[in-house]
């Protein structure tokens, strides 16, 4: 977007300290006096109005009057109660008394220092009543903003404390029917004639083609706005001295006609001001030109009829959009600035007046000259105010905008980088109560949006909404100016939402969309560009939820947006591509080819309008080619494709490196070259192609989720033409992948970005397949532990022991370790759960989460610069780097690891030992097919979601599940074992990928019969369990029956809430309980059993009490929200998320005896993510974990315990808890032991096989 920088419009009052400072005037302080006092007060205020009655109007009447127009609304408020209509107009009210008192200071000023009156001495002060006007007004001012405050923040200050306030105002200002006002009437009568009648204040809004409106504003000294700028300050404002000479001339009667042709075009540009016609300004440039005419070029007043004039034609060229009328502005302005003596007071506004016309002049010619030459001016104007000077803050605005517009131009970053500067240093100039401080909010705000698009820095998006937030809540409801911060919030949080995903950031955004084209009625001359912005976020929800009515809403906005802008319009080019857009999302449902032929009819229409050098031609190129590229999908007519190819050519060509849109058209060029490619066969397509993606993938300027796009098209061309490169690609995506999902703050949303990327959840799979496809099983085995169960990793990553740092750096290691536990916490902290209805309650809600998120980036910042340092230290070069392969053997210490690697190209079995290299064995469904496995493996996980848990599921186990696992898995790994001298009945551990993770290769064929089987979710994840031993059994645990070793957490759950709802109570879990208790001994059993299973200050309290935990209780498994998946207790349910805030060091056992505890389900979208209840207790410390794959059997519960723990209380090991689990699984097969007996069980391989162990 395109900002237009702020003129000294709001320049030239005294410096005024913000209300609360010591500064103030004491009337704030003052007592509280009794109403009959008040009614007096006021009475002398009517009489000074009477008194100025038709004079001197600016400098005294309007202020009183306005002041009195403020306690009419007050006793409004007091007539009807605190109504928010009335507390309104008591608002507006204090807004115009404010703007008067301060006009009314700048003209003080005028009168007082510049145009002392003929024949006083220089160094003779005014008199003393006009010294103490200058009290009262300064005075009358600072209360009113004080007031105004008040109003704006009413959780701060309850609205009815304003009364003292207005009542302390009234009675400071009345003392002027003490002051000799006749005299100061007569003053100037005398002399006020001399000052310019229209010295006006103005805001143009300059729209980029996106009409987001998160642009910067420009203060402007001009006439009324166009029909798109609609936001009008008052008049007498701007406070710029003006440099009249002394009356005494040489040509008097010269004189007099040059101030009669002026004060008669002064006279009828007031009345234009007042709502008059353009025959008023008509009027006053006739009156200004004959004024000149009069002048010689050496004439004293010709610098003040010079700047007059050019503001009258200034002001038509705005109405009537005159080139000529421009021309002669920018004439006049310079000539009044040429004339002017050096050091002028009023050097200041002819600079700003002159850049100001010459910036719109660059917007219309695009001579970049007018450009450089208005940053001249400003530069000149910010140097004549240096810190200190009272109207800085503007002089920084000026210039920082026009560098923006520079920039946009350009595209030089140090352009943008100084204006974030300035716009720094101008917010810091207008703290909190300040009328200009929204505005620069809302600069500030649109300058870090645009390098958010050039540099990706999600901090800046951040900042960019919290500065557009506050820059709203200063404009409440009822506020003219609310409608900028309104659109540019919902603009921001629509860009939040395409880079995180997180749905409540784009309904915010609808919300705030739909406020804004309510404000925006028909007839409004920005109606078309809020019902465009509506539209895209419509357009945008419909593309995440698929509600087909959104898109519908969507493209008739767009129509209407399109008929209020007919051909001639300057902006229909826009509503031509958001139209065509929505259409073409429509085709892609319906594919009714009449969507697309309007489509490209639209596009075409838009380009033609964006002829070359406009700045968004090539979006237009783009959105074009793109649209005859999927006509060419549909209709296979390679003219189609040759003129997207040709159109997407031009469109990089407008996109240089460092560009923020030059991904999109690299991608876009790059995938029509490969069509033709596939079409026509040409190698120099392909080479190019493979070219441009390449250099998306290395463009370290770019962001890393526009670089890992364009990676992922590399990767899939690559696959398919040319595959000697695609190693290399599979390295970087892994490394980018990571990049990437540190964008993200919490774990939720890094997760649902891993499941909605197409290639995220199989990357690491397809990378290890072709490793090994190239011989490089090591580089196989690396790969898949760097791209699966990242979340994991990223949270082990948080609690790395850095006690080997400590003894090296002691504060660095201390740094890290308190990063790390603030972003840990941060990165699982829940989002805001509840929708609130109100807006406020939206906000706060929204507040609080931006507010964390940038502390987030903070964090994650300073952790980073931490990590480097440690890596500089000797020994620690790969701190937190991918764990290479020698490293990863050391998971195969205790027997061997076989990773199980699924992928769509081929399937293998790795087989590691601790000190040889790793045995590949390639998966076969039907003997030849690779690519079958994966999807034999996808039906297998697929059927098991589908039937577990439903009668006759033994059945499906043994005769589908199992039987295909041992035919092209299990079967296999078990000859190699025994060739390799494997012992049987000892331990092995799988780690399983993709799609297998849900399935029980442990029950399959003679697997159960020949060795104890455990699993691991990583290679990480089983040495870091064997690693937490640091002690031999004996010294841990005793055999003493005095020492408490168990909890168990026992609930079978709440009864039915009516007769209706069905009782689903755990009915053997207090036997459960008993069976083990005995096993163990009185006391070295803790059980929280039913009521005393409380979450909090139960279960999370005792367990980093106790090595060994069983619980038995209802587990809930959540597919579409694995962090909810919870065991439910007494009050509140114990979730995966309460797990992964725990920290469980001296933890080495659990037995999660619920439904559901060690796995994610069948059907989830990141299987290798491992989020599951049995895996978050592995991470928060336990060593061994024993869960189950489906929903167990109520009866098994006591009885499976009973074996479990006879097992595990006389080894007195945990190491010896998968052994134990084996018992179990071998005394069921057998249905010996508690089983011997039982006639009603049936489904008995599904209760086994259940039954899986974890870990170490």
């Amino acid at each position: 977007m395109k900002g237009q920088p702020e003129d000294p419009s709001e320049s030239g009052i005294q410096s005024r300290s913000h209300p609360d400072t010591e500064n103030r005037s004491d009337s704030s302080t003052r007592q509280i006096y009794e109403p009959k006092a008040f009614a007096e007060d006021v009475q002398a205020l009517e009489h000074a109005k009477a008194v100025l009655a038709g004079r001197c109007e600016a400098l005294l009447a309007s202020p009183v009057q306005a002041l009195l127009d403020v306690v009419k609304t007050w006793n409004a408020v007091h007539k009807n109660g605190q109504d928010e209509t009335a507390l309104d107009d008591v608002m507006q009210a204090l807004v115009a008394l404010d703007d008067r008192t301060d006009s009314a200071m700048v003209l003080l000023h005028e009168f007082t220092v510049v145009l002392k009156p003929a024949g006083l001495p220089a160094t003779e002060p005014p008199s003393s009543d006009v010294v103490r006007l200058g009290t009262l007004l300064r005075n009358l001012s600072l209360s009113t903003k004080h007031i105004l405050s008040q109003l704006q923040f009413p959780n701060r200050t309850p609205r009815f404390d304003i009364e003292p306030s207005i009542r302390s105002a009234v009675q400071e200002f009345s003392a002027l029917n003490k002051f000799r006002i006749e005299d100061i009437v007569s003053l100037w009568a005398s002399y006020g004639m001399w000052l310019p009648a229209f010295i006006t204040s103005k805001t143009i809004a300059h729209l980029g083609d996106s009409e987001a409106e998160k642009n910067s504003t420009v203060d402007v000294r001009s006439s009324p706005p166009s029909p798109t700028q609609q936001i009008s300050l008052s008049t007498l404002k701007t406070g710029q001295s003006v440099d009249l000479p002394s009356p005494k001339s040489e040509e008097p009667e010269s004189q007099d006609g040059v101030q009669t042709e002026n004060t008669l075009g002064s006279d009828a540009y007031a009345r234009h001001e007042k709502g008059g016609s353009i025959d008023d300004i008509q009027e006053a440039i006739h009156h200004f030109d004959k004024a000149l005419a009069l002048c010689t070029l050496e004439h004293q007043f010709r610098p003040i009829v010079l700047f007059n004039a050019g503001q009258a034609y200034y002001d038509r060229f705005n109405v009537l959009n005159l080139q000529s009328d421009l021309e002669t502005a920018i004439m006049y302005f310079q000539g009044s600035m040429d004339s002017r003596p050096s050091g002028s007071p009023r050097n200041s506004v002819c600079l700003n007046n002159l850049a100001s016309a010459l910036r719109i002049r660059f917007g219309q010619s695009g001579q970049i000259s007018d450009l450089e030459q208005a940053i001249i001016y400003h530069r000149d104007d910010l140097d004549s105010r240096p810190p200190g000077h009272p109207d800085r803050h503007i002089s920084l605005n000026n210039l920082a905008v026009t560098l923006q517009i520079r920039y946009d131009h350009l595209g030089q970053i140090a352009d943008l980088e100084e204006a974030i500067i300035h716009h720094r240093e101008a917010l810091e100039l207008r703290p909190l109560g300040h009328p200009g401080r929204s505005r620069t909010l809302g600069n500030l705000a649109g300058a870090l949006h645009i390098r958010f698009n050039r540099m990706g820095q999600m901090q800046d998006l951040e900042q960019t909404i919290i500065y557009q937030r506050e820059a709203l809540d200063l404009r409440p409801l009822g506020h003219p100016g609310r409608l900028r911060p309104l659109n540019n919030l919902a603009s921001a949080l629509q860009i939040r939402f395409d880079q995180l995903g997180q749905i409540a950031d784009l309904e915010q955004a609808i919300v705030y969309h739909q406020e804004g084209l309510g404000l925006r009625p028909a007839g409004h001359p920005a109606r078309a560009m809020a019902l465009d912005n509506f539209a895209v976020t419509l357009a945008t929800r419909f593309r995440r939820l698929g509600e087909i009515s959104d898109l519908e809403r969507a493209i008739l906005y767009h129509r209407e947006a399109l008929e209020l802008r007919p051909l001639g319009h300057p902006k229909r080019q826009l509503s031509l591509d958001n139209l065509a857009t929505a259409l073409q999302t429509r085709f892609t449902e319906s594919s009714q080819i009449a969507d697309l032929e309007q489509v490209i009819t639209y596009y075409q229409e838009a380009l033609g309008l964006r002829r070359p050098g406009h700045p968004r031609r090539s979006t237009t190129l783009h959105n074009l080619g793109s649209a005859l590229r999927t006509r060419f999908d549909r209709l296979c007519q390679i003219a189609d494709l040759e003129n997207s190819i040709i159109y997407q050519k031009e469109s990089l060509d407008l996109h240089p490196p460092g560009h923020p849109d030059r991904h999109i058209s690299l991608d876009s060029l790059a995938s029509g070259l490969r069509t033709r490619f596939e079409k026509l066969n040409q190698m120099a397509d392909l080479d190019e192609a493979v070219k441009l993606l390449w250099s998306g993938t290395n463009d370290i300027s770019d962001t890393p989720k526009h670089r890992y796009t364009s990676v992922s098209r590399l990767i899939a061309l690559l696959e398919v033409h040319y595959r000697p490169l695609l190693l290399e690609a599979y390295e970087i995506a892994l490394n980018l992948l990571q990049l990437v999902l540190a964008v993200y703050p919490d774990v939720e949303l890094r997760r649902e970005a891993l499941g909605n990327d197409k290639l995220s959840p199989f990357l690491a799979m397809s990378a290890a397949a072709h490793a090994i496809e190239q011989g490089q099983p090591n580089k196989a085995v690396e790969m898949l532990e760097q791209g699966r169960a990242m979340l994991w990793s990223n949270f082990r990553g948080y609690r790395q022991p850095v006690d080997a740092v400590l003894q090296v750096d002691a504060a660095l290691a201390h740094r890290f370790k308190a990063t790390s536990e603030q972003l840990e916490a941060l990165a699982t902290s829940s989002q805001p759960g509840s929708r609130k209805s109100s807006s406020e309650s939206r906000d706060q809600s929204a507040a609080a989460s931006e507010a964390r998120w940038a502390q987030q980036r903070q964090l994650s910042l300073e952790r980073d610069e931490v990590i480097q340092q440690i890596r500089q230290l000797p020994g620690f070069e790969y701190f937190l780097q991918a764990v290479p392969f020698h490293e990863l053997q050391n998971a195969a210490t205790e027997g061997p690891v076989i990773v199980v690697n699924v992928a769509r190209q081929r399937s293998d079995a790795i087989i590691l030992r601790q000190h040889d290299a790793p045995i590949v064995l390639p998966l076969l469904v039907d003997g030849q097919n690779r690519q079958a496995t994966y999807l034999a493996i996808l039906d297998l996980s697929n059927l098991l979601s589908r039937e577990r848990g439903k009668p006759g599921f033994s059945d499906t186990l043994e005769n589908s599940i199992l039987t295909k696992l041992e035919r092209f898995l299990v079967t296999l790994v078990l000859e190699k074992l025994e060739e390799l001298g494997v012992p049987q009945q000892s331990r092995i551990w799988w780690c399983p990928t993709s799609a297998l993770c849900a399935l029980p290769i442990h029950a399959a064929g003679q697997l159960p019969n020949r060795y104890i089987s455990s699993y691991t979710p990583t290679l990480s994840a089983l040495i870091t369990a064997r690693a937490s031993y640091t002690q031999e059994p004996s010294a841990s645990l005793s055999s003493s029956d005095s020492q408490t070793l168990l909890l168990t957490v026992i609930h079978p759950g709440q009864p039915p809430k009516t007769d209706s709802d069905p009782d689903d109570r755990l009915l053997t879990v207090l036997t459960e309980r008993n069976v083990i208790a005995k096993a163990g001994g009185p006391t070295r059993v803790l059980s929280l059993t039913k009521t005393d299973a409380t979450r909090q200050g139960g279960v999370l309290a005792a367990l980093p009490d106790h090595p060994w935990v069983h619980f038995a209780c209802h587990g809930r498994l959540n597919t579409s929200e694995p962090f909810r998946s919870a065991f439910e207790l007494e009050d509140d349910p114990l979730s995966l998320s309460d797990l992964i805030h725990a920290r469980l060091p001296d933890a080495n056992f659990a037995f999660l005896a619920a439904c559901d505890s060690a796995t994610s389900g069948g059907n989830s979208n990141t299987p290798d993510e491992s989020l599951h209840l049995a895996a978050a207790v592995q991470f928060c410390g336990v060593r061994s974990v024993v869960g189950t794959l489906w929903p167990m059997a109520d009866e098994d519960g006591p009885r499976v315990a009973q074996v479990f723990y006879r097992h595990m209380f006389k080894e007195n090991d945990p190491r010896k808890s998968a052994e134990a689990l084996h018992k179990v699984v071998m005394t069921m097969r057998k249905q010996a032991g508690p089983w011997a007996k039982a006639k009603d069980e049936g489904e008995l391989l599904q209760r086994w096989a259940n039954y899986i162990h974890i870990g170490a």
